[in-house]
């Protein structure tokens, strides 16, 4: 009887595990824009459903000049679409196998500061960094 009893719970508690899974999504989960070897950076942050994105292949020594970079409606959203890139990153993305560095000036100054994004990674900008992007590169 007892060992009918422990396979009855047993089953329970693995049906309720089951589902509970099955239904739990995570509010932060990102929904990938990027490629192999690039990098994307995110209008929002993770606890904001990273939103519009930028996608970027090459080092880009100022996000304003001579082009206005712009983050576009991507598939998490749209949410800053249209916005510059310079100044208004909160997330980065690296799809990128080495180091990609996000510097708060142009021409890839970290003498205020810098942060660099490890390979393969998905990070929230620091609080000194966050809307505080001028130019970022591979590294």
């Amino acid at each position: 009887m007892l060992v009918k009893k422990l396979a009855v719970t047993a089953a329970v508690a693995g049906a309720l595990l089951t589902a509970g899974l099955a239904t739990a999504t995570s509010a932060s989960a990102i929904n990938y824009d990027c490629s192999s070897g690039t990098v994307c950076l995110y209008y929002n942050s993770s606890s904001h459903g990273y939103g519009a994105v930028f996608q970027q292949y090459v080092d880009i020594a100022n996000y304003s000049s001579p082009y206005n970079f712009t983050f576009s409606a991507g598939n998490n959203g749209s949410a800053g679409a249209g916005v510059s890139v310079k100044n208004n990153a909160a997330a980065v993305d690296s799809w990128y196998s080495g180091n990609f560095v996000v510097y708060y000036n142009s021409n890839y100054s970290c003498s205020f500061a810098c942060q660099t994004i490890p390979s393969m990674a998905t990070v929230d900008l620091s609080a000194t960094m966050k809307n505080n992007n001028a130019s970022g590169a591979f590294r």
